[in-house]
């Protein structure tokens, strides 16, 4: 009888054992996610608050360089907590754009959807760096401005995540410090990764943007979408000393 006792209590005892030990496991397990998750969420908060700065800084700086003044960071805090500027006029469209003065220093300039409500600074190169921070152009492409195919390229879940709904006729703008470029949306359709047809030149001033299609799929999209739009000259109003206006 005696013996029984003690079996049974020494199995008790390993049972007991047993069950903490799972306890512990369960516990240090939850611990671990509850700390991988917060790692997740503070990198995620970084990278938003990140692009955030990026883009409301050089919003800011391409806005002192169309006042013809040059950004600083004094002038940034002070723009963001100080007295409101006025808005910078829009630069006038130009023929020529042999020398931009802002692509050597990675800076492109600011491209506008005013129906989608996109607004997003555009970056030299598509490198995950550069797309991380705001819109891509594609080296080797033209530069706004110039004669051929003008690409960019953002992420499907960033920038350009209204792009889904763009359509044909939409406005589309590219400001620069050397000038701002009109374009009109001509076309959207859908491609293979290695269709780089693209992003070739084309005789008419076009631009195209790129992005990863579909827009809701989870993980690295097998497609891309693709908008087309052509440069537009801006009409522009002719001062007349009679009743009469001309106007080009």
């Amino acid at each position: 009888m005696m013996v029984r006792l003690r079996l049974e209590d020494k199995q008790r005892h390993r049972l007991a054992r047993t069950r903490r030990r799972s306890t512990n496991v369960v516990l240090w397990a939850e611990v671990v996610c509850l700390l991988i998750g917060f790692a997740c969420l503070g990198w995620v908060g970084y990278a938003f608050v990140h692009e955030k700065i990026y883009q409301t800084f050089e919003d800011y700086k391409l806005g002192e360089n169309l006042r013809g003044q040059t950004g600083t960071i004094a002038g940034f805090w002070e723009s963001l907590f100080g007295k409101k500027q006025e808005p910078p006029p829009p630069p006038p469209p130009i023929l020529n754009h042999e020398h931009p003065n802002i692509v050597d220093r990675g800076l492109v300039g600011k491209v506008e959807i005013p129906r989608l409500k996109i607004s997003a600074m555009v970056r030299e190169g598509v490198d995950t760096k550069t797309l991380a921070l705001a819109v891509g152009h594609v080296p080797e492409t033209a530069r706004p401005g110039e004669p051929g195919n003008v690409a960019i390229a953002a992420h499907r879940d960033t920038f350009f995540r209204n792009v889904r709904y763009i359509k044909k006729g939409d406005d589309i703008r590219i400001v620069t410090p050397d000038g701002s470029f009109n374009y009109v949306v001509t076309s959207t359709s859908i491609v293979p990764p290695k269709n780089v047809k693209v992003l070739e030149p084309t005789p008419e001033k076009m631009l195209t943007l790129v992005t990863c299609y579909p827009f809701n799929w989870i993980g690295p999209a097998p497609n891309r979408f693709i908008v087309r739009a052509r440069q537009v000259e801006l009409s522009v109003s002719l001062p007349s000393s009679g009743p009469e206006k001309s106007g080009l």
